[in-house]
């Protein structure tokens, strides 16, 4: 647990090769458990144990689309505390749902079309069974300060202290909100840009429908930040940002691979999304010469059952069937992905 946080910051130079300022990407790959949600998974049980709201033999109960949850999980593990993560039935939670019983966490699926709100209905009605401590990451102080305490620190320190726009998706809201928070106190000129899914905006007034943006977009305004000094539904008055910009699904899919294929960074697709709304930046006059900073969020490793691997997925289920040839006799080399356009 001691190793989360701390993660490198790298500039691309082939995403946006016309772009005179730079573009730095904070890769929270690199935590122990794969995503920027270790450093609030950490965070939250820590802070409930000092405070005495987490005692010894109480369950953790968490609703998440899975990167928080593989972070509480891990850290459970680590601290000899039961888990219960609550999810939607969908099969992009595949592979969350595998990391988190690895670890030894127990999942409830609940019905995917009832959504955030059939996750929150089940984590409340866990939370108030005797033993039970709910992490709260859409409502706990403790996500966006940990953001507050280093994320922003990190960033502010590895960019030189020069960081003119902050790009990341909102999910809960709070690596925006603690991050930008910390920015704007050294430099209240910096941009804090709030990234969420075309399909989705509800932060600018419209409504939620499905999207496959995994990670941010969840239909709800988040408790953590608000507008123009004027409070969103239910915000708890962070003030930081400036900007809600946007992708859609299929722009977020798109810059995940070309991050991959141009930078050697495989990236999820929030990510994806949240280097599209870089590039929209840099196209801007004002953004010339400046340092854009990206949050990448997660690796895309995470995300084999989401449309993001679909092409390469059909082509190595032909590539590799599950029942092979075994006949010594047949030619030495039976596939060359050459053959194919796929790419990831």
């Amino acid at each position: 647990m001691d190793t989360i946080g701390h993660t490198p910051l790298v500039q691309v130079s082939k995403l946006l090769p016309s772009f005179s300022g730079r573009v730095l990407c904070k890769m929270e790959t690199q935590n122990p458990g794969g995503s920027v949600k270790d450093r609030i998974a950490i965070n939250i049980l820590r802070k409930a144990i000092e405070r005495g709201d987490l005692k010894p033999g109480m369950t953790v109960v968490e609703g998440t689309s899975g990167n928080t949850g593989i972070g509480l999980a891990m850290c459970c593990a680590a601290l000899g505390y039961k888990l219960i993560l609550i999810m939607p039935q969908v099969p992009p939670m595949t592979e969350r749902f595998m990391i988190a019983r690895a670890f030894g966490a127990t999942v409830h699926l609940t019905a995917a079309g009832k959504g955030f709100a059939g996750i929150k209905e089940h984590y409340d009605d866990l939370c108030k069974e005797e033993g039970m401590f709910g992490a709260g990451q859409f409502t706990s102080k403790d996500n966006p300060d940990a953001h507050y305490a280093t994320t922003g620190p990190e960033i502010y320190e590895q960019a030189g202290g020069k960081v003119d726009y902050f790009v990341h998706g909102v999910g809960t809201g709070g690596c925006v909100a603690g991050t930008g928070k910390f920015l704007k106190e050294k430099n209240p000129a910096v941009k804090i840009i709030a990234v969420e899914p075309t399909e989705s905006r509800v932060h600018v007034g419209e409504g939620p429908s499905p999207h496959s943006i995994v990670g941010i977009g969840a239909g709800v305004i988040t408790n953590f930040f608000e507008m123009d000094g004027v409070a969103l539904q239910g915000a708890g008055g962070a003030g930081v940002v400036d900007e809600f910009l946007h992708a859609s699904s299929v722009e977020a899919v798109d810059w995940a691979r070309k991050a991959c294929c141009l930078e050697g960074m495989m990236v999820g697709p929030s990510a994806g999304a949240a280097l599209k709304v870089a590039a929209d930046l840099a196209a801007r006059d004002e953004a010339a010469g400046k340092t854009i900073v990206v949050l990448v969020a997660s690796h895309a490793i995470r995300y084999t059952s989401h449309p993001l691997w679909a092409d390469v997925k059909a082509e190595a289920a032909k590539a590799l069937p599950a029942a092979p040839d075994l006949s010594p006799d047949r030619e030495t080399l039976v596939y060359n992905s050459m053959m194919t356009e796929v790419s990831f």
